[in-house]
């Protein structure tokens, strides 16, 4: 009796046993298909998603396509000349002369013939000074005088005392020369002192006067005068 109750017991345990067996098997085959429902959504999803990719893909045409416009702006730019501008205008060359004075002609020389022979005086007017051309101021008391020739070129010297203000010195020898075309100006000179240079051509006089401790006036003179030697 306990036999049979031990082999009823046993089958029924084992059928208890079969039926949680296939319980759990089921209920390994529904997630299974639950995951294999939720992932086959998916690709569709995907696959909708490719039109957007290539929708995006596609807009690459149109950023290819906007080099286009490019040219255009280049036309405008630097590179390319607009159709409606103007070409520069070259002035041509100036070819006309310039017209102004003419320049002077050479002064005829002052003195003519043969130059005298170099020589000097001590208290008088030397042998052969220019007296024509060139006279002391009236009144001078002479220190020397001297002449000496060159070429065509009379070199004269000459130094004196004269009872007059340092101007008037100049004066005077101004109203010799000018009359014979001299032109004059003022040259460097000492401190206290006043010089002038009288110039025609080539020939030039300069006189330098300064004052004496009794009030006087000495001058300084030397000078060179172009001779006509023909």
């Amino acid at each position: 009796m306990n036999a049979r109750r031990l082999v009823i017991a046993g089958l029924a345990l084992a059928v208890l046993i079969a039926v949680i067996a296939v319980v759990f098997d089921q209920l390994a085959v529904r997630p299974a298909q639950t995951t294999a429902q939720n992932s086959s959504p998916a690709s569709p999803s995907a696959a909708g998603s490719s039109p957007t990719g290539s929708g995006e893909a596609g807009a690459g045409p149109q950023s290819s396509g906007s080099p286009t416009s490019g040219p255009s702006a280049g036309g405008d730019g630097n590179g390319g000349a607009s159709p409606g501008a103007k070409p520069l205008e070259v002035l041509p060359p100036v070819t006309v002369t310039p017209t102004g004075l003419p320049e002077p002609s050479a002064a005829a020389p002052l003195l003519k013939g043969k130059l005298p022979d170099p020589g000097n005086a001590t208290g008088a007017v030397v042998d052969g000074w220019p007296s024509n051309v060139l006279t002391l101021p009236e009144g001078t008391t002479i220190g020397s005088t001297s002449v000496s020739g060159s070429g065509d070129v009379l070199q004269v010297t000459a130094d004196g005392v004269v009872g007059k203000p340092q101007q008037a010195v100049i004066e005077d020898f101004r109203a010799s020369l000018v009359p014979h075309g001299f032109w004059s100006e003022e040259a460097p000179a000492p401190d206290g002192a006043t010089a002038a240079r009288f110039v025609r051509g080539t020939d030039t006089i300069t006189v330098s006067v300064a004052t004496t401790g009794t009030g006087n006036s000495r001058f300084q003179l030397l000078g060179s005068l172009h001779s006509d030697t023909e």
